[in-house]
């Protein structure tokens, strides 16, 4: 493993997500104000990850052939616009303008599959579940440090600016924290050695080609589809969990950010610290036949908030049921990413990576419209059949652990 490049990805990965972090808990809180309902806002998510899934795995691929510095240096720069864009559209109270920004950000977003075939270059086979862990590790730090400073900052924008201008202070603080990202990239990113494979066709661009292609192997199809399963039933949450913590709970822009900083902890512990120790012990395939019934464990009991009518006991089912849920998503991402990425072809961790980066894009493109409309239907709705679309992923991974162990072990 090369230490000092993995250590300099690691960063730039956190201080992306720092500026991503400070905005994701409040986009709910900036849609709600501006007059959208649930599935509204369920579009709003959809068009981001749309966009993710269309350039993911274009990004992926243009990774190999230009590099991966390069590439990772235009999404993060492109991220500086879309992040500025979103301050304005808060200030100007433009729904529309809201769409512009979410829409270039998830563009310009699409490159997370550039920085997983980043640490699978400089990572052996052995070690690569851990490095995605650091990977997510980093995503989740972010999004401790983020939301939280996202929630002082609206506190500040508050006192300084008002009610009406101070909710677009984190927008802006985010674009210049993302200006770092740019500034360590250029600055401290080497571009890393990597295999070198036949040369694609311009067809290869398109992931419905590549799709064709990956999806004859039967192993990355199994992964592939747990990974828009559990993905698909984890956007549930996502795109509803403000909005029924402000119906429950009566919370603001200052207690989402905390919340999802929250989150962001159990995150770090998991993917940081115990990911490499479980996989080392059980292997990447154990984990992934249990992740999904911890999550699906989680949904079930913050499902019960909207039973009670007693808050302290609503806030206690929402930090408890938090707990297994978010253990399990942090478990079942890096194992995932780190099977898909040993199952890749020779000279292609870029465009396989991102075709699951893709695919991961399309049920978050998928799901939040659905999610939104559940949540319409009955607000525990989502999380209820989000926990039985886990339950069904979990039972798939039993169903093919032996399978996907045999097939690791014929290539190593």
């Amino acid at each position: 493993m090369q230490r000092s490049a993995l250590r300099t990805i690691l960063f730039v990965a956190f201080v992306d997500l720092v500026a991503f972090g400070l905005i994701i808990p409040l986009q709910a809180n900036y849609a709600h104000r501006l007059g959208a309902t649930g599935l509204t806002f369920g579009f709003l998510v959809g068009v981001y990850a749309l966009m993710q899934f269309v350039f993911n795995p274009i990004l992926g691929r243009w990774s190999d052939r230009i590099g991966r510095r390069r590439v990772i240096m235009i999404c993060v720069a492109g991220s500086v616009v879309s992040h500025a864009l979103l301050g304005v559209a808060d200030l100007a109270c433009s729904l529309p303008l809201l769409f512009v920004a979410r829409t270039l950000d998830g563009i310009t977003g699409a490159n997370i599959a550039t920085a997983q075939a980043y640490i699978a270059d400089i990572t052996t086979s052995q070690e690569r579940a851990r490095g995605m862990g650091l990977f997510g590790a980093a995503f989740g730090l972010g999004f401790v440090i983020g939301p939280a400073l996202g929630a002082g900052l609206v506190d500040i924008g508050n006192r300084v600016s008002g009610p009406m201008f101070g909710t677009a202070w984190p927008a802006f603080g985010s674009a210049v924290i993302a200006g770092i990202a740019v500034f360590l990239v250029w600055r401290y990113l080497p571009e890393p050695r990597r295999e070198v494979g036949a040369p694609d066709t311009g067809m290869a661009l398109l992931s419905l080609y590549r799709l064709r292609t990956l999806m004859k192997k039967p192993r990355l199809l199994e992964l592939n589809l747990l990974l828009f399963c559990a993905t698909f039933a984890f956007v549930f949450l996502e795109v509803t969990i403000v909005y029924l913590c402000m119906d429950e709970l009566g919370l603001n822009e200052r207690g989402t950010g905390l919340l999802f900083a929250y989150l962001g902890i159990i995150m770090v512990l998991v993917q940081g610290g115990l990911v490499g120790r479980l996989v080392a012990r059980f292997g990447e395939m154990r984990l992934l036949c249990v992740a999904p019934f911890l999550t699906a464990i989680g949904f079930m009991v913050i499902s019960c908030m909207n039973s009670t009518v007693d808050r302290h006991l609503a806030w206690i089912l929402l930090l408890a049921g938090s707990v297994p849920m978010a253990v399990g998503h942090g478990l079942t991402g890096p194992n995932l990413s780190a099977l898909i990425s040993r199952q890749a072809f020779t000279g292609g961790q870029g465009a396989t990576l991102g075709l699951s980066q893709g695919i991961g894009s399309l049920a978050r493109a998928l799901a939040p419209p659905v999610g939104g409309y559940l949540y319409e239907l009955g607000p525990a709705v989502p999380y209820q059949t989000g926990a039985g679309l886990l339950a069904a992923v979990g039972l798939l991974a039993i169903l093919i652990a032996p399978i996907q162990r045999a097939a690791l072990g014929r290539r190593r």
